[in-house]
């Protein structure tokens, strides 16, 4: 009964499937998520480049719409719909992980700062410790570029000059230290890398 149901749900138009969604038909909606997720996704990896993270964000568009199913009384198109959410969503979080980025390695270059700051705080200096720690774990050629770049501050070009390699290399480089970092802070302490840097710097206040 269940799979006769369903498979009328695969005869409907678009315009039907979106007037059903809209009362409250989640298997309307389930056969509205079959049918374009695919293309909210593919519209979704060319903005964030990612398989991942464009599934993550396909994921939230879908989990949106159904929420908001009542405020789309103006459109007559379910592809439409998707669409205009997922631009915004995607928009939502290329902004954030852009003022995350950047929060990072503002605060990542002032970490050897921070070290002075935090004598008297032991969380603040065990975890300036695990950060040291990381960073001399890392293989020499991007141990050495990261410590050019956020304990010397060299620009990238700066960087590239001083060891003869492409800014590119540098760049590689840089990215795949800050997934190290990130990835030792979210195994090892459980906290998100920003997090634990924030902590070093405002603790002792």
């Amino acid at each position: 009964m269940i799979g006769l149901a369903m498979r009328d749900y695969c005869l409907f138009t678009p315009q039907e499937l979106l007037s059903l969604v809209k009362g409250g038909d989640k298997n309307a909606f389930t056969e509205i998520y079959n049918r374009y997720y695919d293309v909210i996704f593919r519209f979704l990896k060319k903005y964030l480049k990612s398989n991942e993270l464009a599934d993550d964000v396909c994921q939230n568009v879908f989990l949106k719409c159904w929420e908001q199913r009542h405020q789309a009384v103006t459109i007559e198109e379910p592809v439409a719909w998707l669409l205009t959410v997922a631009k915004r969503q995607a928009i939502d979080t290329l902004r954030r992980a852009s003022v995350e980025q950047n929060a990072l390695h503002m605060i990542l270059s002032t970490y050897e700062v921070a070290h002075n700051q935090c004598e008297n705080d032991q969380l603040s200096k065990d975890y300036l410790a695990f950060i040291n720690q990381v960073v001399d774990d890392l293989p020499e050629q991007t141990r050495l570029i990261f410590k050019l770049c956020r304990q010397q501050n060299l620009t990238y070009d700066e960087t590239a000059d001083v060891l003869g390699i492409s800014k590119h290399t540098v760049k590689k480089h840089m990215v795949r230290s800050m997934k190290i970092l990130k990835n030792a802070a979210d195994d090892e302490l459980g906290l998100h890398l920003l997090m634990v840097i924030t902590i070093c710097l405002f603790n002792n206040h």
